[in-house]
């Protein structure tokens, strides 16, 4: 019976297969009161289903090394690190000797506690960090109770069907040549979609009860970039989502040949197409896209996929791939914009932390001081003759950047790295919009981070279904201070850039160039549709439509003029599918 479920874009791609559905139900642990002479024997099994946990993470590392070495394996290497923890193993040791129970329930009861810090804090990021932990102890269980752990053999057209998924199982299925995804549960910030998104998996997430509805060997099709998945669709859609595959496939070629171009409009303006990434697999993605640049790469993950802050030199070594990536001097590395919503796996969060306007970038920096000046003293190191932007997130205050720079400086003497970097901030947050003029005084760039800056300037939670309706790039206030940041920077002879996802957006692509902007840093599969934008568009009608545009006095003015300029200016030279982005946006 054909089944249709919307759930969560995870990783773009279209996938066409047959379900293999992965049984990771929870185990059943039942409380089983034993013998004081069997406890021994009890300990023994428990700490025997931990080394054969550890000896199937470690089959799995084997076979990645040495060719894939990098963030994946660093993720097995978290699990592995997790089932070494001897206090958490001699917890359940001990729980089992003082009341006398079976291993099964002292792990269940040990992990439960553990998560408990977790669940208090209503945050996703924090959830997710909470599924690492559950995925650990379910293959405790899973050994305890003798259930086998082998992969079944996939064929080249196989979908794997979830409840949930751990980061190792999508690793491992990955060997196995699984073409899709679809689980149940998950979301964007989980170890187990940022790994799919990086192998270039088509990943659909929070299917809901896709897992009900699936049989092994089903028909299933899978569409990563809106978040669909259809179970036993019509021989009609079938033969209209194989033409539909082998159409992105051809558009993901041509893509390619759009990624050979110069960010540059129709008329000459030099606009920088840039690459936003996050993990270290996503630089071959942005060579191969195009990218004239790093316009930013988070550090987030190098810090929270561990369960302690990584020492200098790990960092050196992280941010030295990510400096001699590209052929290019415009490497942006953003300091950590920790805290409120994201934690290395080891701290304890409190309930008190507001996950918005918390303590959280460069404020948590700032109070970590130690810590951050080990990561810049890392950054210096790896720029290594060449200049390296070192960008600074969620500033709100001016002496927060005063004293920033005055940690760099420190630094950088130090290191007799004199010369060798630029800093920037990143404008998000409606004060430092407003004050732009003055910190462009300050700081070599600017780079505006649209989805914060919207949020906060409209007081709209995006996440949130009952306000998201709220949440729009083209509201008049939101213009009018991406405007003044742009001039702002452009009075004092610096350079601005866009690095939310306004950038990657078609319809505001001419928007932002009629603004002024420099730069434009995206997600590494939209740089050749933007570079196409840019070559068929032209930087003066683009200024006659921001200023048209900033006339207006609502978002639905604004995008209605703005669609109805692009496609009577350009519509014809822009391939179809673009103009149906564009109209969809209206």
């Amino acid at each position: 019976m054909r089944v249709e479920r919307k759930g969560i874009p995870i990783s773009p791609g279209i996938a066409l297969g047959k379900v293999v559905l992965l049984d990771r139900s929870r185990m059943i642990v039942e409380r089983v009161q034993i013998d004081e002479k069997l406890i021994d024997a009890e300990k023994e099994r428990f700490l025997q289903s931990v080394r054969r946990s550890k000896d199937q993470l470690l089959t799995i590392r084997e076979k990645l090394e040495p060719l894939e070495a990098g963030d994946h394996l660093q993720i097995l290497n978290l699990n592995i690190m997790m089932l070494e923890d001897e206090l958490l193993a001699e917890e359940v040791l001990r729980f089992i000797e003082t009341e006398r129970v079976n291993a099964e329930w002292a792990v269940n009861h040990i992990l439960s506690v553990k998560s408990e810090a977790f669940r208090k804090v209503e945050d996703q990021y924090m959830k997710e960090r909470l599924a690492d932990i559950y995925y650990m102890g379910q293959r405790i269980l899973r050994n305890l109770h003798g259930v086998a752990e082998d992969i079944p053999d996939l064929g080249h057209d196989s979908v794997l069907v979830a409840h949930d998924i751990s980061a190792v199982d999508v690793v491992a299925f990955a060997k196995h040549h699984a073409i899709g995804i679809a689980t149940d549960t998950g979301a964007s910030t989980s170890h187990s979609a940022i790994v799919a998104k990086s192998l270039g998996i088509p990943t659909v997430m929070g299917l809901e009860d896709i897992t009900l509805r699936a049989s092994p060997g089903d028909t299933i099709f899978i569409d990563g970039f809106r978040g669909i998945a259809i179970l036993d669709p019509s021989p009609g859609e079938q033969e209209e989502f194989r033409e539909r595959r082998s159409s992105h496939m051809a558009l993901e070629k041509k893509l390619l040949e759009y990624a050979k171009l110069p960010g540059r409009t129709l008329d000459g303006k030099e606009i920088k197409v840039n690459a936003n990434i996050e993990i270290i697999e996503e630089l071959t993605h942005a060579v191969c896209y195009g990218a004239e640049g790093i316009g930013m790469y988070r550090t987030e993950f190098l810090f929270t996929k561990s369960d302690y802050f990584p020492d200098e030199e790990e960092q050196y070594e992280n941010y030295r791939k990510v400096v001699y990536a590209l052929d290019s001097p415009l490497v942006t590395i953003r300091t950590l914009d920790i805290g409120g919503d994201k934690f290395p796996t080891g701290m304890e969060p409190s309930p008190r932390l507001n996950p918005a306007l918390g303590l959280r970038g460069i404020r948590f920096s700032l109070q970590e001081e130690h810590a951050f000046r080990t990561q810049i003293r890392a950054i210096l190191r790896a720029s290594d003759g060449r200049k390296v932007r070192i960008l600074i997130p969620m500033v709100s205050d001016m002496a927060e950047i005063s004293e920033t720079k005055s940690i760099i400086s420190e630094t950088a003497a130090e290191l007799g790295r004199e010369g060798t970097w630029q800093i920037g901030v990143m404008i998000e947050t409606p004060s430092a919009a407003i004050t732009a003029s003055d910190i462009s005084e300050e700081v070599d760039f600017l780079s505006i981070g649209t989805n914060d800056l919207i949020q906060y300037t409209l007081a709209v939670d995006r996440v949130n279904e009952h306000v998201s309706y709220l949440y729009t790039p083209f509201h008049p206030a939101v213009l009018r201070l991406i405007k003044g940041v742009i001039d702002s920077a452009h009075s004092n002879g610096i350079p601005a850039s866009v690095c939310g996802e306004m950038a990657s957006q078609l319809p505001c692509v001419p928007l932002l160039v009629g603004l002024g902007v420099d730069e434009l840093s995206m997600n590494t599969h939209s740089i050749p549709r933007v570079k196409k934008l840019l070559s068929t568009i032209t930087e003066k009608e683009s200024r006659e439509i921001a200023v048209e545009c900033l006339r207006l006095k609502t978002g639905p003015e604004i995008r209605e003029r703005l669609t109805r300029s692009i496609i009577e200016k350009w519509g014809d030279s822009l391939p179809p599918e673009f103009l149906t982005e564009i109209v969809a946006a209206s």
